[in-house]
């Protein structure tokens, strides 16, 4: 058939385009995911709230993901994250032992992420369903202080202490990274779309 070679060409390179587009933004999403390791790993806030972290790694690797539309964005940010922060001596994964459960929190919040792209989900559904799928992954991270050798750790404040105290505190934590995230993103894809 006639132009059938063109058409095909075209294609190809819309592909190879598409292609280099999700490479770029994984790079960006690792980059964003080191920036933020590096954060966490050398400044100490000191807040004594369990699972305050999470508003310095999963906010900017989850904005990053849903910026760069890159699929696996936020599982390379977040692995990135836990690998920095434990290369210069931080506990954003409580060691080795954690970073498959830091690992599976972005899955879950590539899945979550992706669906609702598929879907072309209105803004405000989004950002509901991806505060509290970050809640959902933050809660998970939890998990990670209970296979430490540490165990539940210290954390005392306003007179809170205890496994449930840390269970909201990581529920809060992670509510209000994808709250922030995702109302910071849908705000910038707006403006962008008005231009």
């Amino acid at each position: 058939m006639r132009g059938s070679l063109l058409t095909e060409r075209k294609g190809d390179r819309w592909n190879s385009i598409l292609k280099s587009h999700q490479l770029r933004m994984l790079a960006v999403s690792v980059a964003v995911g080191v920036i933020a390791g590096l954060f966490i790993g050398t400044v100490r806030l000191g807040l004594g709230l369990a699972g305050h972290k999470s508003l310095f790694w999963m906010t900017p690797v989850i904005m990053a993901r849903l910026l760069g539309r890159c699929k696996a964005g936020t599982t390379a940010g977040a692995l990135s994250a836990a690998f920095t922060t434990l290369a210069v001596g931080g506990r954003l994964a409580g060691g080795i032992v954690g970073l498959p459960l830091i690992g599976l929190a972005g899955i879950i919040l590539d899945v979550v992420i992706n669906s609702l792209e598929k879907r072309k989900t209105p803004h405000l559904l989004t950002i509901a369903i991806i505060g509290i799928s970050a809640m959902f992954a933050n809660l998970l991270c939890l998990g990670k202080r209970l296979l430490v050798p540490l165990g539940l750790g210290s954390h005392f404040l306003f007179g809170g202490s205890g496994f449930w105290f840390k269970l909201i505190c990581y529920a809060f934590f992670g509510l209000t990274a994808g709250l922030i995230a995702a109302t910071l993103a849908c705000f910038i894809n707006h403006r962008r779309q008005i231009r």
